[in-house]
């Protein structure tokens, strides 16, 4: 089979490629920059799904496309509508046209039709389009993805060592479903290899259930460190999020981001996950694969 993945030059694409990959699968990455070394097995495409840029190439001839590409933060002419609604569209257009037989969908928990976050009502309407598209699709919208090379554990960790102190912004109450990278990886493998997954929406969370202090707590015990952590209820941070970006300054968290830090981010339905055949990785399981004490890989 020949997979063509949007977004797999980033931390949960590479995982996906190296799963398709070892799966015997050719594998058709689109990218804005090419590498000058790449898996044997892979091919990169110049290109853009906001732009549209090369997507004529990069579905010629391939017999699915896993669309991954998808932002947190907006910048520039890069926004939320723009990747996760727009790029959406012109992908699938260029699928469609294309007669690709298979369409997998990277989405994330919490998106829905009344969702308060932009980042996840511009989900909700690249999800209503993939819907609409008439390509056989699977929609997979996980919780946090957590792994080697991520950008949330990892940026914990970092933290914890440099200082003793850390703040837990929006009070640290949420509950999340943390999901290893991996455990993503197969299901996406998977969703490509039965025609069972076709017309289902998974919502991917792991083997624990933990609020953000919690997390950030077994954190600190996994790479041995007693920080000492403080409390920003939401309506402290909110107005100087907003002063900040006022000013155009750049801080770790953004209004949207608290906004999703104030809800629960855990399964509350979609199609169910047992069809899938996964084992979920618990939390301490996964990040002792990659957080030692001392470092972070």
């Amino acid at each position: 089979m020949k997979v063509a993945v949007t977004g797999g030059t980033g931390f949960v694409g590479k995982a996906i490629v190296d799963e398709l990959l070892r799966a015997g699968y050719k594998v058709r990455i689109l990218s804005r920059r090419i590498p000058d070394k790449s898996p044997e097995g892979t091919v990169h495409i110049p290109g853009s799904v906001v732009t549209g840029e090369g997507l004529e190439t990069f579905v010629d001839n391939v017999d699915a496309v896993v669309h991954l590409v998808g932002i947190i933060r907006e910048a520039g002419e890069n926004t939320f509508k723009a990747v996760h609604h727009d790029g959406t569209v012109n992908i699938l257009l260029a699928a469609s046209r294309a007669g690709v037989k298979r369409y997998v969908h990277m989405s994330a928990l919490g998106t829905r039709e009344n969702a308060v976050s932009n980042y996840h009502k511009t989900k909700f309407a690249g999800e209503e389009a993939v819907r609409a598209s008439g390509l056989p699709w699977t929609i997979f919208r996980p919780s946090t993805i957590f792994g080697p090379g991520d950008s949330f554990i990892n940026m914990l960790a970092q933290m914890m060592r440099r200082s003793p102190v850390i703040p837990v912004m929006g009070g640290g109450k949420g509950l999340m479903q943390p999901v290893y990278v991996e455990d993503v990886a197969t299901a996406f493998r998977t969703a490509l290899e039965s025609e069972t997954h076709v017309g289902k929406t998974y919502e991917l969370g792991g083997a624990d259930t933990l609020s953000l202090m919690q997390i950030m707590k077994k954190v600190a015990q996994q790479i041995d460190k007693k920080p000492f952590f403080i409390s920003f209820p939401s309506p402290i941070v909110a107005p100087v999020l907003k002063l900040a970006q006022a000013l155009k300054i750049q801080l770790p968290i953004t209004t949207e981001q608290l906004i999703m830090l104030g809800e629960n981010n855990i399964r509350t339905g979609g199609d169910p996950v047992e069809a899938l055949g996964i084992e979920w990785t618990g939390f301490e399981e996964g990040i002792k694969k990659y957080l030692v004490s001392g470092s972070s890989v």
